[in-house]
């Protein structure tokens, strides 16, 4: 019994090992939009939303996530984004479907 106990978690922390090995080799890289994109953004606040658009060239940088976009940083984290969502907190993240960029070198 305790040798299956032990093969089951060796098995288990190899998974969690795997796991944890392919998210981080993932890295950023730099993006050029090749055809404008516009979003809805939550900038909080009064004002509420807002329109962040992006024309041809722009360059970004971020990360391809597994959805098919491009998650990039629009806003740097702040104490206003700690804790739960308030009327104060606003968008840090922006998710750009990867047919408006081209990786640039």
């Amino acid at each position: 019994m305790k040798k299956i106990f032990l093969l089951f978690s060796l098995i288990a922390i190899l998974y969690i090992f795997e796991s944890c090995t392919k998210d981080s080799n993932t890295t950023n890289q730099n993006y050029a939009f090749t055809k404008p994109y516009c979003a809805t953004i939550t900038v909080g606040g009064v004002v509420g939303i807002s329109e962040k658009c992006y024309q041809i060239g722009d360059i970004v940088t971020g990360k391809e996530n597994t959805s098919g976009k491009l998650t990039i940083r629009i806003a740097d984290h702040s104490a206003l984004n700690d804790g739960p969502v308030t009327s104060a907190s606003y968008q840090e993240f922006l998710d750009v479907p990867l047919d408006y960029l081209a990786i640039t070198k």
